[in-house]
């Protein structure tokens, strides 16, 4: 069996060494970097690959001077990423803010195992937005779960994981 290529970068002014053919976001993960993130789940293609109008693209982070999504762009070496510059900070509040707009405020909120509420916590709103409500009749068609659009943020993961990964459909 061979041996996977070691690759040193910078993440956050931090030498970080990881698998090669990895992406920066699974990189800064396995060195405890955190980098907002609603539509990536591990073990599934990233969704800026698949369908790439619905991305959460909160994932953004500064490589070797460009700004790029971390979840599907991969790590080379000695790449230097900056995962909080201004730029960084401000293009995840505005995918945010579209985001929240879309969700019931109160869905998640005190809840710090919700990754919505993870991502709204570390990119630092000042004032949430006012939800635009959508009255969508819930899906009952299924015998384990009722699945109801209204609190749909779009971020298409759990349905990829339903589908791909337990392959319920």
């Amino acid at each position: 069996m061979a041996e996977e290529q070691t690759i040193t970068l910078t993440i956050d002014g931090q030498d970080v060494q990881t698998g090669a053919g990895r992406t920066i976001l699974e990189a800064a993960r396995g060195a405890g970097t955190y980098i907002p993130s609603l539509c990536y789940y591990a073990g599934l293609k990233p969704l800026p690959e698949v369908i790439p109008d619905e991305a959460c693209q909160l994932c953004v982070v500064e490589a070797n001077g460009n700004i790029v999504l971390s979840c599907v762009s991969p790590v080379s070496e000695r790449m230097i990423v900056k995962t909080n510059t201004s730029q960084v900070q401000e293009l995840r509040k505005k995918k945010l803010l579209a985001i929240l707009v879309r969700q019931p405020t109160d869905i998640c909120l005190g809840n710090r195992e919700c990754e919505l509420q993870k991502a709204i916590d570390y990119v630092g709103l000042g004032e949430m937005p006012v939800h635009v409500p959508r009255s969508l009749p819930p899906l009952e068609d299924n015998p384990f779960f009722v699945r109801d659009s209204s609190f749909c943020i779009l971020c298409n993961r759990c349905l990829r994981v339903c589908d791909e990964i337990r392959r319920n459909g």
